[in-house]
């Protein structure tokens, strides 16, 4: 880039803060003057025209740019510009038309996922006894990738039909964003929405046990996130915060219900993915992991069992004999203990909390209930997994020893008075 270039660049850009807009237009008129194919040049004068309430004008621009655009291959920022001119003109033949075009162009389509396996019907609880899990109705977990990683780019709607793709690119909205601008906040609740990036880099943080921010992973071009609690409908579990300038797709509740009513194969998508990112943020904040390198997280993770389980299910029941060490991957659970002919609750477990070890370290039957709150997703080490694991990572075994001391602590500290459970944590007496 020229120097003189570089100037009328810095000075448009100064122009367009101050508010001069239309100085801010002849600036880049020139600089497409100089350089007729600077896309971002194109684009920053369709937004400035925008503002100028020029829109046949801005249209002009923004096809341009959507031109150049699927011409380099850069398919989701062609389709963030035809998403620009749809909003000043939403009949605008021309650009529906170029948008079946860019899903005719699609390349390196993603077939879809294997369907996950569902397990074997089961004979109904009685009544009033909600049942125990088995080893039989849990099923291996998928392999997930280590964190913290650069998560991989995701096509997520590369396999809808045409029509369903047009449909969906017309009522996405688009979000810009600022770098350090927050898009989800961690504990959140009440928004029903996921995002796709067009262009830019987020980055996503979740704070840990020890109340230090952990960076889970680093986003970029096509990337999607926000779908957790947009399935679950639970609070959101991490923070999202733009690093640099992005532009997102926003897909509410409402339009990925619609979608998914018609095309059933967008769901199997995401819950895969979804399924992936709970592994990955649990390998990254999980207690249980900490005394291990990378590679041994994967290794050990590849060794639980998962199973969805509904509201109000038992996990584990007080005096019964322990069956394997558990973590909790989404959802909610209590544990509760009889206690002076009631029933005294001690916790509630959160993702990423760990149950059932002191079974295991002791060889006694267990100790508590564990009673799920409401819908959510176990991984269980099998008690002879278990066996195997610890034999070759003793670390592991001091570790979860150390948690499982602390806990005891807890619990005895609750049993005579001194401390009582309530919503918003422990509280003493």
């Amino acid at each position: 880039m020229s120097d003189k270039l570089r100037k009328l660049k810095d000075e448009a850009a100064k122009l367009v803060q101050k508010g001069r807009l239309d100085k801010a237009l002849e600036a880049y008129d020139e600089i497409l003057t100089e350089d007729a194919g600077d896309v971002t040049a194109h684009l920053k004068r369709g937004d400035i025209l925008r503002k100028l309430e020029r829109g046949p004008e801005a249209i002009d621009a923004y096809t341009k740019v959507a031109e150049t655009y699927a011409a380099d291959g850069l398919l989701l920022k062609a389709i963030a510009a035809c998403k620009l001119i749809l909003e000043i003109d939403t009949t605008h033949t021309a650009t529906q038309k170029r948008l079946a075009d860019l899903y005719a162009k699609k390349t390196g389509r993603a077939a879809a996922p294997p369907p996950v396996p569902t397990p074997p019907p089961r004979p109904a609880p009685r009544p009033e006894e909600p049942e125990l899990i088995s080893d039989e109705d849990i099923f291996v977990v998928e392999e997930a990738p280590p964190a913290p990683i650069e998560l991989p780019t995701i096509p997520l709607f590369s396999d809808l039909p045409k029509n369903a793709f047009i449909q969906l690119m017309e009522q996405m909205h688009m979000r810009s964003l600022l770098p350090e601008e927050v898009i989800i906040r961690e504990g959140d609740v009440g928004d029903d929405s996921m995002f796709i990036i067009s262009s830019g880099r987020v980055k996503i943080t979740k704070t840990a046990e020890t109340g230090a921010e952990i960076v889970l992973a680093h986003l970029g071009d096509g990337a999607f996130f926000g779908e957790m609690a947009l399935i679950s409908q639970a609070p959101r579990s991490a923070s999202v915060i733009a690093e640099e300038e992005t532009v997102l797709f926003e897909v509410s509740r409402a339009v990925l219900a619609d979608v998914v009513k018609s095309f059933p194969s967008v769901e199997a998508i995401i819950m895969r993915f979804y399924r992936q990112r709970l592994l990955s943020n649990l390998m990254a904040t999980s207690s249980v992991f900490r005394p291990l390198d990378a590679n041994q997280r994967k290794s050990l993770i590849e060794k639980f069992k998962s199973r969805e389980v509904p509201a109000n299910e038992k996990l584990l029941e007080e005096g019964a004999p322990g069956d394997g060490l558990y973590l909790l991957l989404a959802g909610k659970a209590e544990v509760s203990k009889k206690g002076d002919g009631k029933r005294v609750v001690l916790a509630h477990l959160k993702e990423g909390d760990v149950f059932g070890e002191r079974s295991l370290l002791t060889n006694q039957p267990v100790s508590a209930t564990i009673r799920t709150l409401r819908k959510s997703i176990v991984l269980k080490l099998p008690k002879k997994v278990w066996s195997e694991v610890v034999s070759t990572h003793p670390q592991l075994l001091a570790h979860i020893a150390d948690l499982s001391q602390e806990r005891d602590k807890t619990n005895e500290a609750i049993a005579a008075g001194k401390l009582k459970f309530s919503e918003e944590g422990l509280v003493v007496v």
